[in-house]
């Protein structure tokens, strides 16, 4: 995992409850908190954070992930503006994360471990995405799309009725926008 990954989950956990939070995470998963954001670190690193997250706060460690993802989309739009056009939709943005973005992302990190996605563009209001990753982070993928959805200010219903954590090969994501 890349340190800026890190470094935008300390970001929200100091805006949204507070540096000692912070800290007192570092301290529970013995991490200094000193991350470059272009290093690669072990998922496990950011697993522990949020393990110890969920255990601080009562708040289940998936309901915390898909909160960073949301919490993450913003920031990733300011710092890449060059994939967006000025009348996309939600829909024709989320079709570009795997044919577009990861391909850009590979072509500047080539060590960078992306998950994939797979695409089923049933009709004009709907998609589904097959989430795969190794990580098994589909609950993040849903947090970027619900930021993504705020960001085109499009309303949305998500069904995730095949999961990787409940054993099936990939995580479908079924999307109907209004």
């Amino acid at each position: 995992m890349k340190g800026i990954v890190f470094n935008l989950m300390a970001e929200m956990v100091e805006e949204k409850f507070g540096l000692e939070v912070w800290d007192a995470l570092l301290q529970a998963t013995q991490q200094d908190g000193v991350f470059v954001s272009t290093e690669k670190y072990p998922d496990e690193k950011l697993f522990e954070l949020v393990a110890a997250a969920s255990e601080k706060s009562g708040i289940p460690a998936n309901d915390l992930v898909k909160a960073f993802g949301e919490y993450m989309f913003p920031h990733f739009y300011q710092q890449n503006q060059n994939f967006f056009k000025p009348d996309m939709t939600l829909k024709e943005f989320l079709l570009t994360v795997d044919r577009v973005i990861h391909v850009e992302v590979r072509k500047l990190h080539p060590d960078a471990s992306l998950p994939e996605f797979k695409y089923v563009d049933e009709c004009d209001e709907e998609l589904t995405m097959l989430y795969n990753s190794p990580r098994k982070l589909c609950m993040l993928a849903e947090g970027l799309i619900a930021g993504a959805a705020t960001h085109f200010q499009t309303e949305y219903t998500l069904e995730h009725n095949e999961c990787m954590h409940d054993g099936a090969e990939h995580c479908k994501l079924h999307l109907k926008v209004a």
